[in-house]
């Protein structure tokens, strides 16, 4: 299976699906202007993907920001991997947020919540690079 890799960008993650190497992360700032467009070939990815996955699928999701948008298709994708766990496969997250960013830590147990998925919660310090949007 091919991997997708989608650079990052000013206002989109990085995109690394790989089932090879066994990397599947998202990271980065997701506000993209069409939702839909730049999130559609990673729904299409993970539908091919869940035919024969990895004994073990972990994601790591590292976003500095994210918009509501965003935040509905990160759940979406999530709820998507859940098909994996009722196949016999594990699915873990590696749900990373920076150390003071409360509401990110929050989004992530509340996706753990809904999704019933294994979440590793793991926090990290800002080193001064990376790109934080205020969005009002």
């Amino acid at each position: 299976m091919e991997a997708l890799i989608i650079k990052e960008d000013e206002g989109t993650p990085k995109i690394i699906l790989d089932k090879d190497k066994n990397i599947f992360e998202i990271s980065g700032n997701s506000l993209p202007e069409d939702i839909i467009a730049f999130y559609s070939p990673v729904f299409s990815w993970i539908d091919e993907y869940k035919k024969q996955p990895n004994p073990l699928t972990r994601v790591i999701i590292k976003l500095n920001y994210f918009n509501s948008s965003s935040s509905k298709v990160i759940l979406d994708l999530l709820m998507s991997l859940t098909d994996i766990v009722r196949k016999g496969s594990k699915v873990e997250i590696d749900w990373h947020y920076l150390d003071m960013d409360d509401d990110n830590l929050s989004t992530g147990k509340e996706f753990q919540e809904f999704t019933k998925l294994p979440f590793r919660y793991i926090p990290y310090q800002d080193d001064g690079k990376s790109n934080r949007f205020i969005v009002e």
